[in-house]
């Protein structure tokens, strides 16, 4: 025998050590119970990067720690100026959107009409009653209402209709405004003019040919309430609005519309007429 001083079952202890030592190590060779053990997933509960820091500390865990954020850069053309502020449309106003639906207030007027000289402001007398002009006595009672400043209104001439004459009294009813009389187109630099006189009613911006052959205006006037101005607007034959004034006549007290009243003065050299202003003068 090869080793006799062993026994034999340590003879075979022997050989299957050599055995094991000389043959290859493979995966399936190595016991279940030696080999690494499967890896274990974390404990950290899923979602956890989502939690409120209420329920990190609930969890025994520190609280998130803070964002930052960027700070918007300005567009400006200056780098230290600061970044426009964004604001929302204001709602509408009340008082606007009452006021584009708010009715017109009338105000009505009786009283007197007054002219008194451009230059100097002295009264020249109260227009007539009874005929173009005007007169220290005898001033026609008229009344007149309006909307407004710009609005275009006819003055009634409430004495027309006080006489005792038919015939009069039959004119004073078809012609109870006072008004611009004739079909003369005014102008700067024309001696043309109309007379200030008794006409019948016609509409706003009406041409003097509405009230027919003679032509005549009512609708002419607008109101000033703080200077109780009366201004005439008289629109020409071709629909034109000429910036109208209003001229006395020292040789009969006539009052007459005209675009220009020293070119009229040339024209009438007789007539010696003054511009004048027409004021209200309330009862």
């Amino acid at each position: 025998m090869l080793f006799p001083s062993l026994s034999s079952f340590s003879a075979l202890l022997l050989a299957f050590g050599l055995l094991v030592a000389h043959s290859p190590v493979s995966a399936l060779s190595i016991p279940p119970t030696l080999k690494s053990p499967a890896r274990v997933k974390s404990l950290r509960p899923e979602g956890q990067d989502q939690w409120t820091n209420a329920q990190r500390l609930a969890a025994g865990l520190p609280p998130r720690a803070p964002r930052t954020f960027k700070r918007a850069t300005s567009t400006a053309a200056d780098p230290l100026a600061p970044a426009p502020v964004r604001r929302s449309a204001p709602s509408p106003s009340p008082s606007f959107a009452y006021s584009k639906t708010r009715p017109l207030v009338e105000t009505s007027y009786t009283g007197r009409i007054v002219a008194r000289d451009a230059g100097t402001d002295v009264p020249v007398g109260y227009v007539r009653a009874s005929s173009s002009g005007v007169d220290a006595e005898g001033a026609a009672h008229v009344a007149f209402t309006t909307t407004g400043s710009k609005a275009l209104f006819s003055i009634s001439n409430l004495d027309s209709t006080v006489t005792n004459d038919p015939e009069a009294f039959a004119s004073a009813q078809a012609s109870p405004f006072i008004g611009g009389a004739g079909t003369s187109a005014l102008s700067a630099g024309s001696s043309s003019a109309v007379a200030l006189n008794r006409v019948p009613q016609t509409s706003a911006h009406a041409r003097p040919a509405a009230a027919g052959p003679g032509g005549a205006e009512s609708t002419i006037w607008t109101f000033d309430a703080a200077t109780q101005a009366l201004t005439a607007h008289w629109v020409n034959p071709d629909g034109s609005h000429p910036k109208t004034r209003v001229a006395y006549s020292a040789r009969d007290g006539s009052l007459i519309l005209t675009g220009d009243v020293g070119a009229y003065q040339q024209a009438h050299p007789n007539d010696n007429v003054s511009e004048v202003t027409l004021h209200f003068v309330s009862d």
